[in-house]
């Protein structure tokens, strides 16, 4: 009877972890002494709560990721942990002065921010885009040792090792674009991971958000606990523990927030365009759901802004479809799976040049495309693509 109990309370503390929306920090090891909970956001040494050089054991649900950082900057020596920790060793036990968390349940993936990589320098060869990852030396390929320059898009950055195919061990990081890699890393990075730079605390004057995010806190004047999000829809139970505890929030230009008064984008609701630094007393901690979204634009001959560059199988952006990132694709299988000679139209986003071939590798007649095009019915590529090219000014 007593093993039966011990696997119930084995089962229940599992499920309620698991419905966690939050990390729950702790002083002490075996998740004792004074505990905090952490919703997913960047916290600096004052937000911490539980002071500095204190952090011994840390309750981590499924689908959350947290990052602690030995100093108050987050450039400093960092260690990545998915899974609840009864103790951290000896390196890290009292020894943390940031914390990084992560809700890897919530999508936030930005199709405007990705990393483009080439085989050679001045955005030329055989590129590839990442997003948000860890790319061993198996995931990298043809271009494992043979990166020689890349173009970031977006709040992102890389961590490059040279010394190991597996991303751990000595790494640098690199927050901004190269033309043309040193000759330390020319040809040498065997792995890498693409990741979001953290977020800093409005007024600092380092604040990182690029324009592509919407920031909520829980307290007025940018206060508390802090959710950064992307475009996109979130549930109740998508926000946690912010469900009806938004106190404030940070909206940058070209971005829109609509929020419901019900769990379920329901019920009564009321659109912003700007932030507040404490909501008015009539939505103040009454926030369930919310819609985050990139203001609509119009290019000038009166259609709608395309924000992906998409394929289509059929005239009038109608048919099978894949989105593509910045790359060159040998054949159009390669391209998400496009099938074989079969664009028949194409939407490009301002800023994209795409160019088709009609045999593979990149090689025979070639056609180049600066805007979209709804049919190619008026010339001679209509299902006639076999491999593409796509590149980002």
């Amino acid at each position: 009877m007593k093993k039966y109990a011990l696997l119930a309370v084995v089962f229940l503390y599992t499920f309620l972890l698991s419905a966690q929306s939050y990390v729950t920090i702790h002083e002490d090891c075996d998740y004792r002494g004074k505990s905090y909970t952490l919703e997913a956001g960047t916290y600096r040494l004052y937000q911490m709560r539980i002071g500095n050089d204190k952090l011994s054991s840390f309750q981590v649900p499924s689908g959350f990721r947290i990052t602690i950082y030995e100093n108050d900057d987050f450039n400093s020596r960092s260690k990545t942990f998915t899974e609840s920790v009864s103790c951290l060793d000896s390196a890290w036990d009292n020894n943390a002065s940031a914390i990084v968390v992560e809700n890897t349940n919530i999508q936030q993936t930005n199709p405007n921010e990705y990393v483009v990589i080439y085989s050679d320098c001045y955005s030329r060869g055989f590129s590839r885009s990442l997003r948000p990852g860890v790319y061993k030396g198996t995931d990298l390929g043809e271009l494992k040792n043979n990166i020689s320059s890349f173009a970031i898009f977006g709040n992102l950055r890389m961590r490059i090792y040279t010394g190991s195919d597996d991303a751990s061990g000595y790494f640098v990081t690199l927050e901004n674009s190269e033309t043309c890699l040193s000759r330390n890393y020319n040809d040498r990075i065997s792995s890498l991971v693409v990741e979001y730079k953290p977020y800093t605390t409005p007024g600092t004057g380092n604040n990182s958000n690029n324009g592509s995010y919407a920031e909520f806190y829980t307290d007025c004047n940018y206060k508390g606990n802090k959710l950064s999000l992307l475009p996109g829809r979130y549930t109740g139970e998508e926000l946690g523990l912010f469900r009806k505890t938004i106190g404030s929030m940070q909206i940058p230009a070209g971005i829109s927030v609509k929020v419901y008064e019900g769990d379920n984008l329901m019920g009564a609701s009321e659109t912003y365009s700007s932030g507040f630094d404490c909501i008015s007393y009539s939505w103040r901690n009454r926030i369930s759901s919310l819609v985050v979204e990139e203001k609509g634009g119009w290019s000038g001959n009166g259609n709608p802004m395309v924000n992906e560059l998409t394929l289509y199988t059929d005239a009038g952006y109608k048919g099978q479809s894949v989105t593509l990132l910045p790359g060159t694709y040998k054949t159009m299988a390669a391209a998400n799976g496009f099938p074989e000679k079969a664009l028949s139209s194409i939407q490009i986003p301002p800023g994209y040049r795409v160019v088709l071939y009609d045999q593979p590798n990149l090689r025979g007649k070639s056609m180049t495309l600066t805007a979209s095009r709804s049919s190619f019915a008026m010339s001679s590529w209509n299902d006639r693509a076999a491999s593409i090219a796509v590149y980002r000014n």
